[in-house]
């Protein structure tokens, strides 16, 4: 017969990463939705993102119908040749001074009008003006960008003394498992708050990840405590659709807390579909049909009473530290009482912030 003692378990590690995922959803609704994916090797997590050229900018300061130099706010989309568009006037670039943000244009481009142009209006790349039998044209190519997070650690402790694990106690078969239950269920809650609100942040030892919140830096609206609409809503939807977001990935969901959802609830009814396959996740409460397609609504606290977000599922990743993920150790007794630690290391992945959106200051 083999007998295994209590002594023998000390040290060892018990994962709890499946019992974190079957916690009650509407603790942890993001954890939830997400669940976690591969592990990671390293403190600092990076990725790369490969975008175009941007298409337009603004222009900086009011310029005449006859001027000849228009300064803007970024000369990304333009090379010399670009026919571009503001208002309904066409113009050529011939000259681009990177430094003082500066193109020289000859105007009226095609038997276009020239107009003046006030301050602030887009000026849109269309196309470089092609020549038949012209050389090959000079090459340019736009860097891949590199991002990147930290792990961040969270950690408790679960203490039983000898006289508390003695006691008979209603409704507690094991104080110890009881007591490390519980600390399972804050460990997540802490985990879920910092990818929604968590700041970067590193200082010697100590590492913090960016969250959400954060993270999305392009497509913030603020409300300015307007009420949450279907126009609000879709204008959200505009940004990312014009930055490109539903090109791919294309598994987004709106998240709000108890409050937006209320207000959701008072949309018209035919854009708003029950979907109880869904449902059974215990996150997605309802389907809401918008310009931009339909997408799930689900419930989440952890964020903000006056905010809103739009995420797409695809680009947003839960990664652990390898060999870091959500564990138990059972310390053995430490004099007059028993001791273990659960440990977990994660970081947030998130691609193309331009492909998610944040409302906030809802009313």
């Amino acid at each position: 017969m083999t007998q295994i003692f209590g002594a023998d378990l000390i040290g060892k590690r018990e994962s709890v990463t499946d019992q974190m995922l079957l916690l009650n959803p509407h603790t942890t609704p993001l954890l939830s939705m997400l669940g976690f994916a591969n592990p990671i090797a390293a403190v600092e997590h990076n990725w790369f993102e490969d975008t175009m050229f941007a298409q337009e900018t603004t222009v900086a300061g009011a310029v005449t119908n006859a001027a000849t130099t228009m300064v803007v706010a970024s000369t990304e989309p333009f090379r010399v040749g670009a026919i571009s568009q503001v208002g309904e006037e066409l113009v050529k670039v011939t000259a681009i001074n990177e430094g003082t943000k500066t193109l020289t244009v000859s105007r009226g481009y095609a038997g276009t009008t020239p107009a003046a142009v006030t301050d602030g209006s887009t000026i849109e790349f269309l196309y470089v003006e092609g020549v038949e039998g012209a050389d090959a044209r000079s090459a340019r190519s736009k860097k891949r960008v590199r991002k990147s997070n930290l792990t961040q650690i969270f950690d408790d402790t679960v203490e039983v003394s000898g006289t508390a694990a003695a006691v008979a106690q209603y409704g507690i078969t094991d104080l110890y498992e009881y007591e490390k239950a519980k600390k399972i269920q804050e460990l997540s809650l802490q985990l879920e708050k910092a990818m929604i609100g968590g700041i970067k942040n590193e200082n010697g030892n100590i590492r913090q990840m960016a969250g959400l919140r954060s993270m999305i830096q392009t497509n913030v609206k603020d409300a300015a405590g307007a009420a949450l609409s279907l126009n609000i809503l879709n204008d959200s939807l505009q940004a990312i659709y014009e930055k490109g977001g539903f090109a791919t990935g294309g598994n987004f969901e709106v998240i709000v807390p108890a409050k937006q959802k209320r207000a959701v609830g008072t949309f018209d009814k035919n854009l708003i579909n029950i979907d109880s396959d869904d449902q059974r996740r215990g996150t997605v409460v309802s389907r809401l049909i918008t310009d931009f397609g339909e997408f799930p609504v689900s419930i989440n606290n952890n964020l903000n009473a006056d905010e809103l977000m739009i995420i797409d599922k695809n680009r947003t990743q839960i990664h652990a530290l390898n060999g870091r993920e959500f564990g138990h150790e059972y310390l053995g007794k430490r004099g007059d009482y028993y001791q273990g630690m659960i440990v977990g290391e994660y970081t947030l992945e998130l691609h193309q912030e331009q492909a998610h959106s944040r409302i906030k200051g809802l009313a």
